[in-house]
């Protein structure tokens, strides 16, 4: 039984490292852009923090169900919407968000992370926050 619940955690962490991240080269530095499910239990939605203005909102994923290592944070990997003028998009994903539904997203992993490798890739939080993908002022649900 031992040797079954080995090979099943080995299973489930290299299926989460070979998630795909999508590199972006920008004016500056490169981007690194990832789908991710939120999946239904493994995520909660900051409700004392709420949706404010500009469509700003948090979303706690415990960090063992997140696909990048953050050796740096405790609990939590905090995924943060940014701010802007266009919230209607983002009022939709928060709304569906509340009901604990599993649902993918895109993720921006810029700025805090660290480049250990890369080919392979290998990238290491620096920081617990990542964010919602922001493209033209409002969510951008690509890669």
């Amino acid at each position: 039984m031992k040797y079954l619940s080995s090979i099943l955690v080995l299973l489930i962490a290299v299926q989460l490292n070979a998630q795909e991240i999508k590199v972006n080269p920008g004016k500056y530095s490169d981007y690194y852009h990832m789908k991710y499910e939120l999946t239904s239990g493994n995520y909660s939605v900051n409700t004392e923090y709420g949706f404010n203005q500009g469509g700003q909102f948090e979303v706690f994923v415990p960090k063992k169900y997140f696909p990048i290592a953050a050796p740096a944070c405790n609990e939590n990997i905090i995924i943060r919407m940014s701010y802007s003028n266009s919230e209607e998009r983002k009022r939709a994903l928060y709304n569906e968000l509340l009901l604990s539904k599993t649902i993918t997203v895109t993720l921006e992993l810029n700025p805090y992370i660290k480049v250990l490798n890369k080919d392979p890739l290998e990238l290491e939080l620096q920081h617990c926050n990542v964010f919602f993908r922001h493209k033209a002022g409002d969510y951008f649900d690509q890669l």
